[in-house]
């Protein structure tokens, strides 16, 4: 006879958690009015911090052109703003705004509460143990999307 933990193992499909990781994504997306794309680099300045339209692009793997129409329509949103540098002017950097910060910040709520709800029916032991799992399982996502790109 099969343990809980065996058939909570073989139960998870890795495929279906992702595509509702997508879903909630593209959920919070519609609910800022942005594109799912343009929702993907303003993440990426939250959990980064500011940097070049040039390192933004490869963050997030769309051309430079691309890049300038992403931060054009994030920026008449109101939810990044562009800074040069004041020793060189040429350059700049993109810099989500507070703003952003407090409208994603509240899109998540939903999420925050069915997480401690979740989290509420394990252990700290069983919690340490599921964190492992989805780091490990986040830099297996990396290397699998690096072969596809």
């Amino acid at each position: 006879m099969r343990s809980n933990a065996a058939r909570d193992v073989e139960d998870f499909d890795f495929r279906e958690f992702t595509f509702w990781v997508v879903r909630h994504q593209q959920a919070v997306a519609d609910r800022l009015g942005i594109h799912i794309t343009d929702f993907k680099c303003l993440g990426v300045l939250h959990r980064k911090g500011a940097m070049t339209p040039k390192t933004l692009a490869e963050e997030i793997a769309v051309s430079a052109a691309a890049m300038t129409t992403i931060i054009d329509r994030l920026e008449k949103a109101g939810y990044v703003r562009r800074k040069r540098d004041s020793n060189d002017r040429r350059s700049l950097t993109v810099h989500a705004t507070e703003q952003s910060r407090r409208q994603v910040t509240r899109m998540y709520e939903s999420l925050e509460h069915e997480s401690a709800d979740l989290n509420a029916g394990f252990t700290q032991q069983e919690l340490g143990s599921v964190w492992r799992y989805l780091r490990r399982a986040t830099t297996a996502l990396q290397a699998a999307t690096a072969a596809l790109v």
